[in-house]
């Protein structure tokens, strides 16, 4: 989830795109806690990242739809479904760990955005899946823990506040037209 929120808008835009390069990718997945040695010696280029960027908008317009209970586009959604399933089929399950999950084949030169798939789909599956929402502020995704509604926004001290500050200049302005 947090792959698909590496964007820097404050709106829903999604204009400021946070992985520009080979580099910036690296550190993000340092940054965020995000296994880097299991690259087994695959760097990522530039088109590795260009990839991940177009499949991180791809799911991006998929979830929103699905969220907002809109129809999503038919060929995001093929798209979408096709790039999960060539995923897929080049990577093995590892029984290993509990619970099992697919893994990218290190020898693979779709190991970057194999990689980054399979995290998605393996989200998806999961439990956690059903806790997903979008900020009402931004385009951000995030978990919803709580009973009923819940949150409404990624984070209360950014989004949450700017409605929050909205909401009373709109009050301030009713009250001086009166």
């Amino acid at each position: 989830m947090d792959f698909l929120n590496t964007v820097g808008d404050t709106d829903k835009s999604r204009s400021d795109n946070l992985i520009t390069s080979p580099d910036v990718l690296l550190d993000w997945l340092t940054a965020s806690n995000t296994e880097v040695e299991d690259a087994k010696g695959i760097p990522p280029s530039q088109d590795d990242v260009d990839a991940l960027v177009r499949f991180r908008e791809l799911a991006h317009r998929v979830l929103s739809y699905s969220l907002e209970n809109n129809t999503v586009e038919p060929d995001d959604i093929q798209t979408f479904e096709a790039q999960i399933k060539s995923s897929l089929g080049r990577a093995h399950l590892d029984l290993g760990t509990a619970p099992a999950r697919w893994i990218t084949a290190g020898d693979n030169s779709h190991y970057w955005i194999d990689r980054f798939v399979l995290l998605v789909e393996g989200f998806l599956s999961s439990p956690e899946a059903a806790k997903l929402r979008q900020c009402e502020g931004c385009s951000w995704f995030f978990l919803n823990s709580g009973r009923g509604r819940g949150r409404r926004w990624c984070n209360m001290s950014t989004c949450g506040n700017r409605h929050k500050v909205a909401a009373h200049r709109k009050r301030l302005l009713d009250g001086d037209q009166r």
